[in-house]
């Protein structure tokens, strides 16, 4: 009898030969050693460089702690393939809710992942090297310096005119452009989007126009067109 060897058998065999059957636990435990070092490092750059307005410890150790639980996922995808079909489905159906406002805390989140998935596929080098470039990149970008910071100017009134309040802005060097102006009979009040530098004397020297009851200069966080 003549067994034939088939082009799908060939492909079965190669594909099959790409899952390990056992996976020693010294190179588990290399694997998540390796992870919990390169979370460690996520976790104090993350800290170091954050400028949020509330730092919140959770959410950097639960960013952190990612690399682990993704090494051992890839891990597990590669000792047996019914596994690995199994992930495939299970992750496909995981919906997160917790919106990501700030893109920086993205960037860190995608960070901790990539790691995972990298020494999960034992490159350690890949992770490591990808930790100093990134590093260095973001210290790099933290030296460029910025443009002057945008706030909005909120001022309350009865009887100015936009003139005597233009006047005091230019005089200070003050890029201003009027965005809101709401008028009535007992109180009016116009927004300002003004690009400044330190220097905000000028807000003392329109609350001494007769008629301004309030003045008020917010910073303004979101995205800004130049």
């Amino acid at each position: 009898m003549i067994l034939k060897t088939t082009f799908d058998d060939i492909f079965k065999d190669k594909f099959l030969a790409n899952f390990y059957q056992n996976i020693s636990s010294s190179t588990i435990l290399v694997t998540l050693v390796y992870a919990f070092l390169l979370s460690l490092f996520v976790f104090f750059i993350y800290k170091l460089t954050c400028k949020n307005i509330i730092y919140s410890k959770k959410f950097n150790i639960s960013m952190s702690l990612m690399s682990i639980i993704t090494a051992a996922i890839v891990l597990s995808m590669q000792a047996n393939i019914t596994v690995s079909l199994g992930m495939v489905g299970a992750l496909s159906i995981v919906r997160f809710r917790t919106a990501i406002k700030e893109p920086r805390d993205l960037l860190f989140l995608f960070w901790s992942i990539s790691n995972g998935i990298v020494i999960g596929a034992g490159i350690y080098s890949i992770a490591l090297i990808l930790a100093i470039i990134l590093s260095i990149a973001m210290l790099f970008y933290e030296l460029i310096p910025e443009n002057k910071a945008t706030y909005l100017l909120a001022i309350y009134f009865k009887n100015v005119k936009t003139r005597d309040i233009e006047i005091i802005l230019k005089s200070y060097k003050v890029k201003y452009k009027l965005k809101s102006q709401n008028l009535s009979n007992k109180e009016s009040s116009y927004i300002y989007e003004l690009k400044v530098k330190k220097n905000k004397d000028f807000v003392n020297e329109i609350l001494k126009i007769k008629g301004v009851n309030e003045v008020n200069l917010m910073s303004q966080d979101g995205e800004v067109t130049y």
